[in-house]
């Protein structure tokens, strides 16, 4: 596809990643939302199917694909997406940066993969995904790669709070591990694309077990969500330098702290004095 000259607003950008789980002609249609967002808004849904040469209820059917109720309700959640313009972010660094210019590259991709998180961002979901893992009798945090700082923190965080907390990104044990979950457990599984084949199929195993998944994955459909009984998602663009980008880690890790600052204002006494004895050991 090819690449747009200014940075999508958070909803152009889920769209975009949506469009692999959609049927060819649904793809036409979103395809042509992503590359002309702001002629869009002021499309009939018969222009709309014309331009992407698709019939109307195609149209109709991939709204309601990308989650919407219909057309009207994309094109005013459109509209209100794209009020402000944005300064592209995700630009590609090239050999010819100089320092200067990749810097701002980075950071300006960091910044706002932290807004584009947020926008996408289901309070719910996050508030359901705290619940369960205050209420679990182990969590047990996936995930392998690039991913083994975040799973190392989310336990650290976890820690802290007094659960009881184990990460694994080694894949042997995360097998055995997942062989031995009940009903009473909760999997944590972090990957930023969502189709690690360790990962899934260690969390497929849990989840014959009755293991109950929360899955953080980069936004849109993947092997790991479908897997998942709560998703929890990142909006990061990763490029082809920068398949280790820290903008998708910085999100990652922000999630992790929303669900640690939930379940530490919302702990027992006793899980306070645990917080509290952690803090004053660790002066030391």
């Amino acid at each position: 596809m090819p690449q747009k000259d200014t940075a999508a607003p958070a909803l152009v950008l889920k769209i975009e990643e949506l469009l692999p789980s959609l049927s060819k002609s649904e793809q036409s249609v979103g395809a042509y939302i992503v590359q002309h967002p702001d002629e869009v808004i002021n499309l009939s849904v018969a222009a709309l199917a014309e331009n992407a040469k698709v019939s109307e209820p195609t149209v109709v059917r991939a709204c309601r694909r990308l989650g919407f109720t219909g057309y009207q309700d994309l094109k005013v959640t459109l509209a209100q997406s794209i009020v402000t313009p944005m300064q592209s972010v995700h630009e590609q660094v090239t050999a010819q940066d100089d320092m200067q210019t990749l810097a701002s590259k980075v950071f300006g991709s960091a910044t706002h993969t932290l807004e584009f998180t947020y926008d996408t961002l289901c309070a719910a979901d996050l508030e359901a995904a705290a619940k369960l893992l205050m209420s679990a009798r182990r969590i047990l945090i996936f995930g392998v790669g690039a991913s083994g700082a975040i799973v190392s923190d989310a336990q650290h965080k976890l820690l802290r709070l007094g659960l009881n907390a184990n990460a694994y990104t080694d894949p042997h044990l995360q097998a055995m591990t997942a062989s031995y979950a009940t009903a009473d457990d909760v999997i944590l599984a972090i990957s930023h694309s969502g189709s690690s084949r360790i990962v899934v199929d260690n969390v497929q195993l849990a989840k014959n077990n009755g293991a109950r998944i929360i899955s953080l994955t980069n936004i849109g459909r993947s092997p790991l969500s479908k897997l998942a009984d709560i998703c929890l998602y990142t909006a990061s663009r990763e490029t082809k330098y920068r398949i280790l980008a820290v903008s998708s880690r910085i999100a990652e890790l922000t999630i992790i702290d929303c669900i640690y600052t939930y379940i530490a204002i919302r702990s027992q006494n006793g899980r306070d004095l645990k917080v509290e004895k952690a803090m004053e050991w660790l002066k030391y």
